[in-house]
């Protein structure tokens, strides 16, 4: 028994179809066993790069994929990846080389306190034995990693692999051709009335809100009834009952007493599915007007309390599934709470259709790409202000898109990663709208030789992190501000050629039309650059504020 043929059998009896490896001199044996499974194999230099890559390939696939990495600070680069996944759950395995026990703080190269690094942001850890006498004992770990993934909440799984010297002994000892992919996930469809008689409560006199936030890797769904409103989150995927509910609810609670206009939306009873939302406005509501009852539909035992609730969880196999029940509608309810919500919408769309939408800023932009994206396109965005535009300008004619989000953590760090992983793997078209200080930040998601050509990117660049003079407090900072916003006046020409990617830039509404049809006919990877001005973005915001 060698080195080689214990980490050759762990790595064959790993979950997962997909492996991003990034380059080192210590993972040596766990390369050559990945390259020697059956799961195909990528090589993303940049470990931060690396790991969302991972990440956007596992929310497309809903499967785990393995990350390998060297010793030292090339694990501490996984991280920003790992606490995303953690908190969006989504399947990851990590496998970091390690220095031997002996060798850690005895001032040896790239040896670090390794072992439970990740320890705050994980479903499961372990580490290998630093002897390899027995192979039994790696192939128990294996065994673990797939339990834990059938009977935990997705998310990232830690496998810490001291390596002694030598290393290159190389051998296929052990290497098996594998079928132990978990079944992550579960789908469930219900009706509020199946709640209703699990709970003892009678809905029919209430008011019922159903939320449904970002999508966590289960599948739960309500059907509508007469006495609900079902509103959902764009990370979610799935659709709402009436068209811009978070920008009213934004634009609402931008004047003085605007919450107390909102009080006729005040819900009895919210039951919610999936995890977090980008509504800032609903949070906001939801907080002053709370519920009586909050029920949160989950397989698991956790839940956040962002709307400060305090939601009891109802685990959905206790509750009968029902797909069609006489409650159910296919035309348009009746009822006082979807009528009132209805009736609110439709004034505020108003208003809203009202706005020069002609006009040349990023609202503007946003509002043109989502009319003109495909059927069933898959798009990705960054954070900031991208997702809060797609937010408020999303409807039922553009539910059919599939839409990614980092927002377990919220960061803009790994966006543009997050999209090449999910257009490394499939044939489609991958959109990612971003703005330019996301984009600049993760210019090594380009650093790939497998780039793919389906990946088209538009880049709001107002030359700076426009957020901070468009929401309330950041101008209290007076001469600091620019250390917040980090005023730039790069663009993405040169970036765009030295990556082989087609460039368009546009600094007016043509040009930008324009700009719109050669990405959508594109048969490469391609960046739109949109310039707009942060005083027109401003104004156009503000106006919206003050519908």
């Amino acid at each position: 028994m060698n080195l080689q043929h214990c980490i050759n059998s762990i790595v064959s009896l790993l979950p997962g179809n997909h492996a991003v490896i990034s380059p080192g001199s210590r993972n040596a044996p766990v390369i050559f066993a990945l390259h020697q499974s059956a799961k195909k194999c990528y090589s993303i230099v940049d470990e931060r790069s690396a790991a969302f890559v991972a990440l956007g390939m596992a929310k497309h696939t809903k499967q785990p994929v393995i990350l390998s990495c060297t010793s030292g600070t090339a694990a501490l680069n996984y991280y920003p990846a790992i606490a995303e996944a953690y908190y969006a759950r989504v399947p990851l395995i990590i496998l970091t080389a390690d220095r031997p026990p002996e060798k850690i703080d005895a001032w040896d190269g790239q040896a670090i306190r390794q072992k439970g690094v990740y320890k705050s942001h994980l479903r499961a850890e372990f580490q290998t034995p630093d002897e390899y006498h027995d192979i039994d004992g790696f192939v128990a770990i294996a065994k673990r990693v797939l339990s834990c993934m059938n009977s935990e909440i997705c998310g990232p799984i830690h496998i810490n692999i001291p390596i002694r010297e030598p290393f290159y002994d190389f051998n296929i000892n052990g290497i098996e051709v594998q079928n132990l992919d978990p079944q992550l996930g579960h789908i469930y469809e219900l009706s509020a009335a199946a709640v209703a008689n699990h709970t003892n409560l009678d809905f029919s006199q209430k008011k019922v809100l159903i939320f449904n936030g970002m999508v966590d890797g289960e599948d739960i769904r309500l059907a509508s009834d007469n006495y609900s409103v079902i509103l959902s989150d764009i990370t979610s995927n799935q659709t709402s009952d009436v068209h811009y509910w978070d920008a009213l609810l934004f634009s609402a609670q931008s004047k003085p007493n605007g919450l107390d206009f909102l009080s006729v939306l005040r819900p009895d009873v919210l039951i919610t599915t999936g995890t977090t939302t980008i509504s800032k406005g609903l949070k906001r509501f939801l907080q002053h007007h709370k519920p009586a009852h909050h029920f949160h539909l989950t397989s698991y035992y956790e839940v956040g309390d962002m709307f400060e609730t305090k939601p009891r969880i109802i685990h959905p196999q206790d509750v009968a599934q029902v797909i069609e029940t006489e409650n159910d509608t296919n035309g348009e309810r009746s009822g006082p709470y979807i009528r009132a919500w209805l009736n609110m919408t439709r004034a505020f769309q108003e208003r809203f259709g009202m706005l020069d939408w002609s006009n040349f800023n990023e609202f503007c932009v946003v509002n043109y790409a989502l009319s003109q994206l495909p059927k069933n396109s898959i798009l990705h965005i960054s954070n900031s202000m991208p997702p809060r535009y797609v937010s408020f300008l999303l409807n039922s004619d553009n539910n059919n898109l599939t839409i990614h989000c980092n927002r377990g953590t919220s960061g803009i760090d790994g966006s543009t990663s997050t999209a090449v992983g999910n257009a490394m793997l499939t044939d489609n078209d991958v959109y990612l709208i971003t703005g330019d200080i996301a984009f600049f930040y993760d210019i090594n998601a380009f650093y790939n030789e497998q780039l793919p050509p389906n990946l088209k990117i538009v880049l709001l660049n107002n030359g700076a992190g426009g957020i901070f003079e468009m929401i309330a407090g950041p101008q209290k900072m007076g001469e600091a501000l620019p250390y917040q916003t980090t005023p730039h006046s790069r663009n993405a020409v040169l970036l765009a050629q030295h990556f082989g990617l087609e460039y368009r830039m546009a600094d007016t509404v043509g040009k930008f039309a324009q700009g719109c049809d050669a990405l959508l006919a594109s048969k490469n990877a391609m960046i739109l650059e949109v310039q707009t001005s942060k005083e027109s973005n401003l104004r156009f915001f503000e106006a919206f504020k003050n519908l």
